[in-house]
């Protein structure tokens, strides 16, 4: 770190040893330090340089979000405004930014065809799959939302909370409904209509024929037998009334109502 050191007035210091806190932040201002070390720096024409973490050493993963350095000389107060690190530090972080930084933010859900090992590498370690699972007391997600478990969105399907209502494009819920929560599996309430078939006969047909000198009725199944016989006769019948009835119908199906769809991992996002 290399720069210039003025006073409250904007005039250089003197030349001289100077003992100066460096300290790194996540904020411009306010806030907590993520590191600090003391060096003694010599200023020649108001023009210091130093070797960040020479002292205390730096993190990698310091350097996954923006920073700002403050300084402080001797006992006066830390110099304002801090002064943001521009790209070449984050340099430092390369090797490890695939595994410690966090894609997104809390509460962001993700779909993925990337396995959790997977996903975790490529998107930190904040998300986790939507399986259910308890959370930590000092998880972010459960510090925000009071949830002490994770929905379980193991074959569920993903839909929009209601808005203002007024479209009902889902009646069993409001805008006040719990995010995430299960709605069971149903069908749409619907009619089936059948036709009440009544009182009524059906026509059966039988023939006549002799058998030896002894007429008998054949049904209509033996008319080729009855057809053999020198005489025949037709009558037609009515069978028995089948009465008033109706009929059933039986389900057919599988086990579920679903549309066309795939299966993805669904994550979310928990620090």
């Amino acid at each position: 770190m290399q720069g210039t050191l003025t006073d409250a007035a904007g005039q250089s210091v003197s030349d001289g040893e100077y003992m100066v806190t460096f300290r790194l932040y996540t904020t411009p201002t306010g806030g907590t330090s993520i590191w600090q070390e003391s060096s003694e720096v010599t200023v020649a024409k108001a023009i210091y340089s130093h070797y960040l973490g020479s002292v205390v050493p730096l993190d990698a993963s310091f350097f996954i979000n923006k920073l700002y350095l403050g300084l402080q000389l001797d006992d006066s107060d830390e110099i304002t405004p801090r002064t943001e690190l521009t790209y070449s530090p984050y340099a430092f972080a390369v090797k490890t930014a695939k595994t410690v930084i966090c894609s997104g933010s809390v509460g962001d859900v993700k779909h993925s065809i990337l396995n959790p090992a997977q996903f975790a590498e490529e998107n930190g370690a904040c998300w986790v799959p939507m399986d259910g699972a308890e959370l930590s007391a000092d998880c972010a997600l459960r510090q925000l939302t009071g949830m002490t478990t994770l929905p379980d969105a193991g074959g569920l399907f993903v839909r929009g909370q209601e808005y203002s209502g007024g479209q009902d494009n889902d009646p069993d819920r409001t805008p006040d409904s719990d995010i995430a929560e299960v709605q069971n599996d149903a069908i749409r309430g619907h009619s089936h209509t059948l036709s009440n078939a009544g009182e009524h006969s059906h026509s059966a047909v039988e023939y006549r024929g002799y058998w030896g000198n002894v007429p008998d009725w054949i049904p209509v199944l033996d008319v080729g037998h009855a057809q053999n016989h020198d005489q025949l006769e037709v009558r037609t019948n009515n069978v028995q009334p089948a009465g008033s009835h109706t009929h059933s119908v039986s389900s057919v199906g599988g086990v579920e109502t679903r549309v066309k769809n795939l299966n993805f991992w669904i994550y979310i996002c928990i620090n």
